[in-house]
């Protein structure tokens, strides 16, 4: 899963949250995701309409559905993430990565351009909403 489904799970009451937390899949992110979040809280907390309590409480709820990974159990396909993303965002190469290390069956994004990576599958919320057989 990418930080930008996180991040939509956190911000909304939503069918993305709702995935998140009851649609039992077996969730992994790098661990710096949640660095990341703590780095924005004062933009990320005004715009979600919750209290800064309450939302904390939220992110307290979506961390404990989702595996983290440090950069140490990944590292050994970040290279070949960085060769298969091409010209595409090398920001995209630690989940990339991360899927290849856990033999995951794909990466739940909205990303539209890292769907595109060859020997990677991708889901969108949609496509988790309604599987296709």
């Amino acid at each position: 899963m990418d930080a930008n489904v996180l991040i939509a799970a956190l911000m909304r009451d939503s069918t993305t949250r709702r995935l998140l937390i009851l649609g039992g899949h077996e969730l992994h992110v790098p661990e710096y995701v949640f660095e990341e979040i703590a780095e924005h809280w004062d933009e990320l907390w005004p715009r979600s309409r919750l209290s800064s309590d309450a939302l904390k409480e939220v992110l307290r709820i979506l961390r404990g559905h989702v595996d983290e990974h440090r950069v140490a159990d990944y590292n050994d396909d970040l290279g070949a993430a960085i060769e298969m993303l091409g010209e595409r965002d090398p920001g995209d190469a630690p989940y990339v990565a991360l899927a290849l290390s856990l033999r995951a069956d794909g990466i739940w994004t909205e990303d539209r351009e890292l769907g595109t990576v060859e020997g990677v599958r991708t889901f969108h919320t949609a496509d988790l909403v309604e599987p296709n057989p």
